[in-house]
């Protein structure tokens, strides 16, 4: 969602710019700024912040312990990996790909004082088997991939919940409303 605002400044900027060398340096910039914000859209899910109901439903399935190492894939603006955190567990870590959206998430985690990690980088290509608990919100394409690729490598009783969308040969063994959570067995 950031993104698309960095498009509308850099396009209204473009009109206000007579110099193509600053032009094509704010093309540059908006492609790193906005590639990997596009890619983690299409490869993970569009960051869309989480209400105070779900994430009090996600937080009741997680059933966090004091020795839970917890990660959140693709944690946008870190509520979720925040909550995570205050609830004393022993790691709490999100992975964000999005540029912009990974700064708002280190902005918030600064000025809150947090203990949760934001970590800048595709999850997809991170080890996530050694933690106890695998929040995620990611499209119902994408939890497919999520079953077919990290699903497997998962050590047995690590807990998932996913917001919004269910994994399809996997069925859940809790869920509240839109929320899902999976036991790995």
């Amino acid at each position: 969602m950031l993104e698309i605002f960095l498009i509308v400044v850099v396009i209204v900027l473009f009109s206000f710019v007579s110099s193509g060398f600053i032009k094509l340096m704010l093309f540059l910039l908006l492609l790193v700024l906005v590639f990997p914000g596009m890619y983690s859209t299409l490869k993970g899910a569009p960051y869309l912040r989480t209400g105070n109901k779900r994430l009090k439903a996600m937080l009741g399935l997680a059933d966090l312990q004091a020795d839970d190492r917890v990660v959140d894939l693709g944690c946008g603006d870190g509520k979720v990996i925040a909550a995570v955190s205050d609830y004393g567990v022993k790691e709490a870590v999100g992975y964000e790909f999005s540029i912009p959206t990974f700064f708002v998430a280190r902005v918030r985690r600064f000025l809150r004082k947090g203990g949760e990690k934001i970590v800048f980088g595709n999850f997809w290509k991170k080890k996530i088997d050694d933690f106890d608990v695998v929040i995620c919100f990611l499209l119902e394409k994408t939890m497919l991939d999520f079953e077919e690729k990290i699903w497997p490598k998962l050590k047995k009783g690590t807990r998932v919940v996913s917001n919004e969308f269910k994994m399809k040969a996997v069925p859940p063994d809790r869920e509240d409303g839109r929320v899902y959570l999976y036991v790995k067995k």
